[in-house]
């Protein structure tokens, strides 16, 4: 009987490290995927920050043109994820990320950069229906929030997100060039033709 128990014993414990491990190499999992989509909207630093507040660490972070790839490590787990920026091709006028836009938004932008002085850095811009379903799919990971398909401006052409960086200067010339930021406090990247509604 006490060899019994101390059999018992052994394999709980067995069982909770497998347990522990598992639950560890998730939440690697997760914070690296949160860190990769964060990295590919607005660069290293807030993936670091984003890869902290799922409780891992930022081991690497590597970009190749449109491409985030990083590694977090929670615990003894790490992680790798990557992820692309999208609409970072380059259009007419030096507007980064505008193919896809409809006339009305190109020619907001325009008048933006005319304001700014310089080009509107576009993390992402027009998505296709697939795209879109995509980024909803991956909502949870995602710092921000995702219209569901068919109610978002991205797939109309007539909205961007911009680095947080870049969009305090945005808004400050938004109202007067024709972009509106709808959801400043949950979305703050996010800006669209301003007789839109919502993102």
């Amino acid at each position: 009987m006490a060899v019994l128990v101390v059999a018992t014993g052994g394999l709980c414990l067995g069982l909770g490290r497998l347990g522990g491990e598992a639950v560890a190499a998730a939440r690697a999992r997760t914070a690296a995927d949160a860190a990769a989509l964060a990295g590919a909207a607005e660069g290293e630093d807030t993936a670091r920050a984003v890869a902290e507040a799922n409780g891992g660490a930022l081991v690497d972070f590597t970009e190749e043109g449109a491409e985030v790839q990083v590694r977090a490590r929670v615990g003894g787990s790490e992680a790798v994820a990557r992820a692309e920026r999208v609409g970072a091709g380059a259009s007419a006028g030096g507007v980064v990320g505008a193919a896809g836009l409809t006339p009305d938004m190109q020619a907001a932008l325009a008048r933006a950069e005319a304001a700014l002085g310089g080009p509107v850095p576009i993390t992402s811009g027009w998505r296709s229906p697939a795209a879109q379903r995509a980024l909803y799919a991956n909502r949870a990971r995602n710092p921000f929030p995702v219209a569901r398909p068919g109610t978002s401006a991205h797939e109309r052409g007539e909205a961007i997100d911009v680095p947080r960086s870049f969009a305090p200067r945005l808004a400050a010339v938004g109202p007067t060039v024709g972009l509106c930021q709808p959801l400043p406090r949950t979305d703050p990247v996010h800006f669209e033709l301003c007789r839109q509604g919502r993102a």
